[in-house]
């Protein structure tokens, strides 16, 4: 019975016992059950519980001994609060079944009080039509592939056609947790725009902390640009520690002091009042919906006719935000090949296909696509400086000073150049992470692991092995003892025998 309550589909190189932990999920399995059965007279018993792991929710696919299938979900706590990552996932849906034709899977019922007696929040909808795309995708021809892109576009431009008066998530106005300074209403008074769901505003992440030593929460909903730029900084602020807080353990020479962040997070409350006043910004920045995580598995199409999307899934953490924000987002599907060839040409052609989709069916996102990256990139690393180190965000601002002329900004720039010395300090760190990326993702591709360092359950044992001599084999490499304390600074992954070196 412990194996439906916990997570089994792999484990990590980093914060594993934590990760786990965050991923326990207790609740009354038999009471479950009983739920999904009421919702169908004619079924007495479940013949068939599958269980099916995500990164963020627990998910079981039951039939019914009648044949009915139904997918019940349950979020996990590193997706965020339940009540409001449960309430909005299920406002997204029925506002978007209101309000437009993209397919989407009808829920049969849903409760985001963890205290019912199923003992957590739950959404019970069912099973979509079709099969996955990704599991046809590679079968599929070209023309296929861009007929099915063009279906997709359809849907895009029904959802980015939507209109919203604040940024932040959908919720229903009804909402009990939701007072009325934390939400907007809509046309319709059953949906309102609340507090932002995404767990860039919560404190969830596992192994990065909020403290809010320095800013409270700022979640929204915001009514304009801003305000919701004013909230990253302050999420970044949300992530330091208290002034003297005791770090523990030793940081790499690129990860900055307390005093740094707090220097770099207040420039950037300068800079982003008039960084925000670009016409590109102002121009892109309309609140937008957009489905949070638009990739081949989470895109049905029919059996029969692959060209024909039967449903969408997986709505967690949909957001409204700046048409902006999505500037940079690219689905799997519409990846543009790294190397030109003549077997890429498939892909190049899927690439061009979405992008003329969004020209012709969603200009608003498409018009964003054309925004220069260096008035972007400030807003997507201000947040998570202390996770990062203090130096990808003052890349972005040195490369906004930088440009601000070119741009065409007409006023002073607000970032004061970098003295020699802090030119000097700059420089050689960023040389330093620059070396630190290209080592993670040399160390993650040569594992097959992913970014946290999540493995299948089956190659745990032979990834945990080679991953020790990987590390053993680099520390004894190196030949002087501070190198190699470098080293194990920079190691991405907790999960190796460190008294080995």
């Amino acid at each position: 019975m412990d194996s439906l309550f916990s997570y089994t589909a792999g484990k990590w190189l980093h914060l594993e016992q934590q990760q786990h932990a965050a991923r326990y999920i207790k609740f009354n399995f038999n009471h479950l059950c009983e739920k999904v059965l009421s919702l169908y007279p004619s079924a007495t018993s479940i013949e068939n519980c599958q269980k099916i792991e995500g990164g963020f929710s627990r998910v079981f696919i039951m039939t019914t001994n009648d044949g009915t299938r139904v997918v019940v979900k349950l979020p996990t706590s590193v997706v965020g609060q339940a009540r409001f990552i449960t309430n909005s996932e299920v406002a997204t849906i029925s506002y978007l079944q209101q309000n437009t034709k993209v397919p989407i899977p009808a829920i049969l019922d849903w409760s985001d009080d963890p205290n019912n007696p199923i003992g957590s929040a739950y959404i019970i909808m069912e099973h979509v039509g079709g099969v996955p795309l990704h599991n046809v995708w590679p079968a599929m021809s070209t023309t296929q592939r861009i007929n099915c892109i063009r279906s997709i576009s359809l849907n895009i431009m029904d959802i980015s056609n939507l209109g919203f008066p604040a940024y932040g998530s959908l919720y229903f106005a009804d909402a009990p947790f939701l007072d009325s300074c934390s939400k907007e209403l809509l046309d319709n008074s059953r949906y309102c725009i609340g507090p932002h769901c995404r767990s860039t505003y919560w404190d969830c992440n596992v192994g990065e902390p909020r403290y809010y030593a320095f800013k409270k929460p700022n979640r929204g909903p915001w009514l304009d640009v801003s305000s919701y730029s004013s909230a990253l900084i302050d999420a970044g602020l949300a992530r330091l520690p208290p002034a003297g807080y005791p770090i523990t353990q030793p940081q790499p020479s690129y990860q900055g002091s307390i005093e740094k962040h707090l220097e770099l997070l207040k420039l950037g409350q300068t800079v982003f009042p008039k960084l925000i006043q670009h016409p590109k910004i102002q121009s892109n920045a309309t609140p937008t919906l957009f489905h949070p995580d638009l990739h081949k598995r989470n895109i049905f199409v029919s059996e029969d006719n692959p060209t024909i999307v039967t449903g969408y899934v997986d709505w967690q953490s949909t957001s409204v935000e700046p048409a902006f924000y999505y500037a940079d987002y690219i689905p799997d599907f519409a990846k543009p090949p790294q190397e030109e060839s003549p077997e890429d040409s498939g892909d190049s052609l899927c690439s061009q296909a979405y992008e003329v989709g969004l020209a012709l069916l969603a200009p608003r996102l498409a018009a964003a696509r054309n925004i220069d990256e260096t008035l972007l990139r400030p807003f997507r690393y201000c947040h998570r400086t202390w996770k990062d180190g203090f130096v990808p965000f003052t890349y972005e601002l040195v490369q906004l000073r930088d440009h601000w002329k070119d741009l065409g900004f007409t006023d002073d720039c607000p970032i004061p150049a970098l003295s020699s010395q802090e030119m000097q300090i700059y420089q050689e760190q960023l040389e330093i992470y620059n070396k630190m990326l290209t080592f993670r993702k040399d160390l993650v591709d040569t594992l097959g692991v992913e970014e946290d360092g999540w493995v299948p359950e089956d190659q745990w044992e032979t990834v945990k092995e080679t991953h020790q001599q990987i590390y053993e084999t680099i520390i004894g490499d190196l030949e002087s003892q501070k190198d190699r304390e470098d080293m194990m600074l920079m190691w991405p992954f907790d999960g190796v025998k460190k008294s080995t070196c």
